[in-house]
């Protein structure tokens, strides 16, 4: 049975809801250590997210030898600037409005490691463009999501009353939520984790 590298409730259940069986463990890595010697190393925002996926596989590698490991990460990038998950409601507005009546990317990469090494690896860039709400809309959004928003980059959930903030979306659902897993998928079965 593979292994997640991540404790992320949506992914796990976008995982289960497509018949992968899979256990999640999540990694202490230092997301922020990695962010910026990525940074230092001049990576783009959508490496750095393969680059962190690929740290939190080989974490994990190394605490279940002889299992396949999936690991992912996300990064959400407008014109050139990373946005991390807002540390509170405050900051969640703040980032709220930035991306307010402007389009941004979500970089999420997924890997799959065993054994130490990596097997395939791939990244989804999906493009947003968030309408342009009202104060008022804003003050009611973040009141009905709450702490909800602490745990997305972006500061929505799209599955929920997050839709209501855009006016296009490209891209598949499951890229937005962090996990691109129809090519996630056909890598687990040419690597015969899943039937083909």
């Amino acid at each position: 049975m593979p292994v997640l590298a991540s404790g992320s409730a949506i992914r796990l259940q976008l995982l289960h809801a497509a018949g992968v069986p899979v256990t999640a463990s999540p990694v202490d890595v230092d997301e922020d250590a990695l962010r910026r010697k990525a940074e230092t190393e001049g990576l783009s925002l959508r490496d750095t997210a393969l680059a962190l996926a690929h740290a939190k596989a080989e974490a994990a590698s190394g605490q279940h030898p002889g299992r396949f490991i999936i690991a992912a990460d996300q990064i959400l990038e407008l014109e050139g600037r990373a946005f991390a998950k807002p540390a509170d409601l405050t900051e969640a507005r703040t980032h709220l409005l930035a991306l307010r009546s402007r389009t941004h990317a979500l970089h999420a990469a997924v890997t799959l490691w065993k054994d130490g090494q990596p097997l395939w690896s791939h990244v989804s860039s999906p493009t947003l463009t968030m309408r342009s709400f009202s104060e008022a809309f804003l003050d009611d959004y973040l009141q009905k999501e709450g702490k909800a928003l602490l745990h997305c980059v972006g500061c929505y959930r799209i599955e929920g009353l997050g839709i209501q903030l855009f006016d296009t979306v490209t891209g598949s659902s499951d890229a937005i939520a962090g996990l691109p897993l129809i090519p996630l998928l056909a890598a687990l079965r040419r690597h015969g984790v899943l039937p083909d």
